[in-house]
């Protein structure tokens, strides 16, 4: 379990949150294969060391370069530190740092794994289907909504995001096939009001490994067992990808129409174990068919 989550924006940025809950022992020396700019969004006492060096206090707006291979490590602060990772292309290793590296822990792989949007770049990680063009009203407020979701603003970003999709939701129940439109109803007529939705996010940001069922309503987890029941994945995994869903919703926007509780739904039912953004798990062994 790495200390971190994340999100790729594209093939060469991400943006990386290590939580308040991080555990210091989790935090360790390591080094990278591709030369990296890192610039800093948000950052509450957090530290960043190289080797041979004394640490130093990070601040929003700050910018480091960090070579290939050159060890490192962030030490912890009192809340949350928020970072955007540009990368360069991974160097190939000469023969001798091939032996070096054969007797040494890898470097750090990014696989791009967890999937916790705080982009504030709405054009490069809204697909086209968001129907926000650079410039528009829409962009506009998608980036209002993810700048307040990273800054801890969650009843503001649900209360734009709730506010921008409302005019929406009866133009896209009628693209909708009919029987995507008969799940969806199966779905959201077992939904929350807006303030148990923002209990939900709420705990989503406070749980470490997302995979504990507290703060769901009864409704929403008997869907969700459902569903992880039928395709043979963990409950827990699961739910993890259900918070995902609605965190990506107020952080990063939807597809027009879509509400919080829709958009988490389609989540789950896209993800599969082998896609590289997922978080379900395959179940060891899977329940029995009721006959």
């Amino acid at each position: 379990m790495k200390p971190y989550v994340e999100k790729r924006l594209n093939e060469s940025t991400l943006i990386r949150l290590f939580s308040s809950i991080t555990q210091e022992a989790d935090l360790k020396w390591h080094r990278d294969r591709q030369d990296r700019i890192i610039e800093v969004i948000h950052s509450n006492g957090w530290l960043f060391q190289r080797d041979d060096s004394v640490p130093a206090l990070l601040s929003s707006g700050d910018i480091l370069e960090i070579a290939a291979n050159e060890w490192h490590r962030v030490i912890k602060g009192n809340g949350e530190l928020i970072v955007k990772i540009t990368e360069g292309k991974k160097k190939k290793l000469t023969k001798k740092q091939k032996k070096i590296a054969q007797a040494a822990p890898p470097p750090d792989e990014i696989t791009g794994a967890d999937f916790k949007a705080l982009n504030k770049n709405v054009d490069e990680a809204n697909p086209r289907q968001y129907g926000a063009p650079k410039g528009s009203k829409r962009a506009e407020e998608l980036e209002d909504a993810s700048d307040l979701y990273a800054k801890g603003d969650v009843k503001g970003a649900a209360r734009i995001r709730r506010k921008m999709e409302k005019p929406h939701m009866k133009e896209s129940t009628q693209l909708l096939e009919r029987q995507e439109l008969r799940e969806m109803i199966s779905d959201i007529s077992e939904g929350m009001k807006l303030d148990e939705l923002l209990k939900e996010l709420d705990q989503y940001i406070q749980e470490k490994k997302g995979k504990s069922p507290k703060g769901l309503s009864k409704a929403v987890k008997k869907s969700l067992d459902k569903k992880a029941d039928k395709r043979c994945l963990t409950r827990g995994s699961v739910y993890s990808e259900f918070r995902k869903g609605l965190a990506a919703f107020l952080s990063s926007g939807s597809r027009k129409g879509m509400s919080a509780h829709q958009w988490a739904h389609a989540r789950v039912n896209s993800a599969q174990p082998s896609k590289k953004w997922a978080t379900v798990k395959k179940r060891k062994k899977c329940p029995k068919k009721k006959k």
